[in-house]
């Protein structure tokens, strides 16, 4: 199994989607659930955040494929 960091790199190296969408299914049930905890159960809130996450991730993937604990950024 390939780890986050080498999925980033992948990504940000070669603009692999099927690296980010890898990526996207690892922890997109993490981010979303986090979303909707913190927009108080508004659903549409929640999925228009998971949506800002990902693309914030996918502008920073370069810097990010050092972070130690990916999920943790999330």
């Amino acid at each position: 199994m390939t780890n986050d960091a080498e999925l980033l790199c992948r990504y940000a190296d070669r603009r692999s989607e099927e690296a980010f969408a890898e990526l996207v299914h690892r922890h997109v049930d993490l981010v979303y659930s986090s979303a909707l905890r913190q927009a108080w159960g508004d659903h549409v809130r929640a999925q228009e955040v998971t949506q800002m996450v990902f693309i914030d991730l996918a502008r920073k993937a370069a810097s990010l494929a050092r972070h130690p604990v990916l999920p943790a950024w999330l």
